[in-house]
């Protein structure tokens, strides 16, 4: 699962630029599941969910279950 996120540039400052993934980490439930948070020009510019296992996601996991 895949969300593009927008950010109001006139609003705040970029960041530092710095490599992809800006964040990633491990779901606990279900297993093999990932979150990863990505940039471009210093804003936050899309978050993915995946799985590392032949079932797709088909919800959002739960925040709760996220580990870094």
């Amino acid at each position: 699962m895949t969300v593009d996120l927008a950010v109001d540039r006139n609003q705040v400052p970029p960041s530092p630029t710095h490599g992809n993934p800006a964040a990633d980490a491990w779901y606990v439930a279900p297993e093999d599941a990932g979150v990863m948070v990505f940039t471009k020009d210093g804003y936050l510019s899309l978050l993915e969910v995946y799985s590392a296992s032949s079932e797709p996601i088909a919800s959002w996991p739960e925040p709760r279950f996220v580990e870094r």
